[in-house]
């Protein structure tokens, strides 16, 4: 119970852990996600941007950049004439020309002849009041608050709390000039906020500044694209749910970030300022397409890294905004997936612990290791399905459980361990003591007799085989049987079994009327139908006569050494405990004369044993043995062929043999 606690507060921890924003799992989650951004990085086939680049080449031939204002004036001029549907500015014109002619004069008053020259700026001016120009701004983190309303050109509706509470703040900003600002159709932000690492994941499509709200200048160009005014932010308690024009839905987070979804941009994209200044290009090149004004010269320092691992202007980035927006094409990270991350976080440690907890190491390991696969599996899919999961995270608090978990059941199991082997080290002495016992129920071997040999070698401690003999007079009563079954119980049915043959042998007593309290007293103390199978005889040593009984044993093996022949006498009657006898003469019992024969009475652990080779011995086996050694001793013969079967590797069962000669 302490065990599930600690596991079940483990996975509460975890969970936890995954939703609380930290720089750590920050870190983790840019790795994945800048993992799918590169392999699934996708060419562009989009043909409503075309960015105009103030490249080295324009600076080469227009001068050295920023440039006089007549200079742009001319680019929107040609613009416009091309049909540019929009033109947006990624550049600011804050200051006044400093390379103004008119401005030039004015400074050595020269006042009449500055009025005859054009006025840069003014030019400027003109030329985006009659265009479609949009004008970026961007938010500042200076002390001094910015006064000034922003002149804001959309239209924005808000549905639910105030945005202000969850967009980005800014207390003052740059931007252009309020000359061009006033004349422009569109004002929106170019404010970026890079990660920890510099790169560049998502961008602000709304930001505060001021207590103003401020779009962004994608959004704008989208807006003046589709000839719309209204933009719509819906909000609730957990933030902004929703950006939309009349045509487009901008899919954000709550904080209005978007996840850039980078393409590879091709050349096609740029055209040269210096191409639009003098007019070298193809108009259809521009002809209702959004124009985006950047630079992506080294000197002027617009260039972002981006989770691709390359470095592109910062022009570009806003050009596939645009495109992720006209595309309805879109990386959603939202409430939707931290429940499906959540998920997966769960259902992933619930099989950690099932698996690691139930199934054998190995294979908790391999299905470990395929689990990771469908994480990744399933977060590709849905990747491809524009829904960024993270799967980092969980893949890695998987291991840390997957570790703890894996350790503690090694901890267990070794305890585990150790105290089966303290109860097995108890048993094996119990066994021990038990199998010393059961030896000296065995006849003593410093008392042999000529007529009887026999040998028992156990498999475990205790054998389940047993022999014995007793000589009164002229009458020799000798036993040997074989337990069903293994162990300490065998053991103990055998000792009581031995203990009442040894007892009604001293006393005498006829063949008949022995077997039967035998077989009886076994019936009455067997465990769970266990049972005897036993060949019980008497010997006149004077008659030459053996009667005996076989209790459902093996054969019995007659070498007759006249005929150097062999013969074998079945069992005749049923196991020792199987069934109560109620009188002597339900015992049939076998007389054979022993003139010129030796018998040998053995257990199935004899036939069945494995020789070296790997081989059963057989009772053909053993007439071999026998018939090679037929001159040798009872000791001799049977000693044979215990060592054919003891040679040195686990027995496969107890080896008891016997072997009776009264001519020996």
């Amino acid at each position: 119970m302490k065990k599930k606690l600690i596991i079940l507060s483990i996975i509460v921890v975890f969970v936890i852990f995954n939703n609380i924003e930290n720089s750590f799992q920050k870190r983790i989650g840019h790795m994945n996600y800048d993992f799918f951004q590169k392999i699934f990085e996708e060419k562009s086939n989009f043909n409503k941007v075309v960015i105009v680049d103030i490249d080295e080449n324009s600076i080469k031939k227009l001068g050295q950049f920023p440039w006089r204002r007549d200079i742009h004036s001319k680019i929107i001029e040609n613009l416009n004439k091309a049909n540019a549907k929009v033109i947006a500015f990624d550049i600011f014109f804050s200051e006044p020309d400093k390379q103004n002619p008119k401005l030039f004069l004015e400074e050595f008053k020269l006042q009449n002849q500055a009025n005859k020259l054009f006025d840069s700026d003014q030019l400027l001016s003109s030329s985006i009041e009659q265009s479609n120009v949009i004008l970026p701004l961007v938010g500042a983190v200076e002390d001094k608050v910015f006064e000034e309303d922003v002149n804001i050109k959309a239209n924005l509706i808000q549905r639910g709390e105030s945005p202000s509470n969850f967009l980005y703040s800014f207390n003052s900003l740059i931007t252009s000039l309020p000359k061009f600002n006033d004349k422009a159709k569109g004002l929106g932000t170019i404010s970026i906020i890079e990660g920890e690492d510099g790169i560049l994941r998502s961008v602000p499509m709304m930001i505060n500044i001021n207590k103003s709200i401020v779009p962004s200048l994608s959004i704008e160009a989208v807006r003046l694209f589709n000839n719309q005014k209204i933009i719509l932010i819906e909000t609730n308690s957990s933030g902004i749910q929703k950006i939309k024009t009349r045509t487009n839905e901008i899919k954000v987070d709550e904080n209005a970030l978007l996840n850039v979804k980078y393409k590879k941009f091709n050349d096609d994209f740029y055209i040269s300022a210096s191409d639009i200044f003098y007019n070298n290009f193809n108009p259809k090149n521009i002809e209702n397409k959004i124009i985006l004004i950047g630079s992506s010269a080294q000197g002027i320092f617009d260039l972002v890294k981006t989770p691709t691992d390359k470095i592109i202007p910062g022009v570009e980035v806003h050009a596939t905004i645009i495109e992720n927006i006209l595309s309805n094409d879109f990386i959603i990270s939202n409430d939707t997936t931290k429940i499906i991350e959540n998920v997966i976080l769960i259902v992933s440690l619930i099989l950690v612990i099932i698996f690691t907890s139930y199934i054998r190491p190995t294979f908790s390991i391999l299905f470990y290791s395929f689990q990771i696969v469908v994480l990744f599996l399933v977060s590709l899919i849905l990747y491809k399905q524009n829904y960024f999961v993270d799967v980092y995270n969980t893949i890695l608090t998987s291991t840390i459980l997957f570790t703890i978990v894996l350790y503690w059941r090694f901890v267990e199991e070794n305890r585990a361990a150790l105290d089966n082997e303290k109860k097995q080290l108890v048993l094996k002495k119990e066994r021990e003591i038990a199998g010393e016992v059961q030896k000296k129920l065995f006849p003593d071997e410093k008392k042999p007799l000529q007529e009887i040999f026999a040998i028992n070698v156990p498999a475990r401690d205790v054998s389940g085989d047993y022999f014995d003999y007793v000589k009164i007079e002229e009458q020799i009563y000798f036993t040997l049987a074989d337990v069903s079954g293994k162990g300490v119980k065998a053991g103990m049915l055998m000792a009581n079994a031995s203990s009442l043959f040894k007892a009604l042998s001293k006393l005498n007593f006829d063949l008949n009327k022995l077997v039967m309290n035998i077989n009886n007293q076994v019936k009455e103390s067997s465990y769970k139908g266990m049972f005897i199978t036993a060949v019980i005889g008497k010997i006149n040593t004077k008659t030459m006569e053996m009667e005996f009984v076989n209790f459902g044993h093996e054969s019995i093996m007659i070498f007759d050494k006249k005929n150097d022949s062999f013969s074998y006498h079945k069992a005749n009657s049923p196991p020792l405990g199987l069934m109560s006898l109620k009188s002597e003469a339900m015992v049939k019992t076998i007389r054979l004369n022993l003139n010129e024969k030796k018998i040998f009475i053995y257990t199935d652990g004899v036939t069945e044993g494995y020789l070296e080779n790997g081989n059963e011995l057989t009772a053909e086996g053993v007439e071999k043995i026998v018939f090679k050694n037929k001159n040798s001793s009872l000791k001799d013969i049977i000693e044979v062929i215990v060592k054919k079967l003891n040679h040195g590797r686990i027995l496969r069962d107890d080896i008891t043999m016997m072997g009776i000669d009264l001519q020996n």
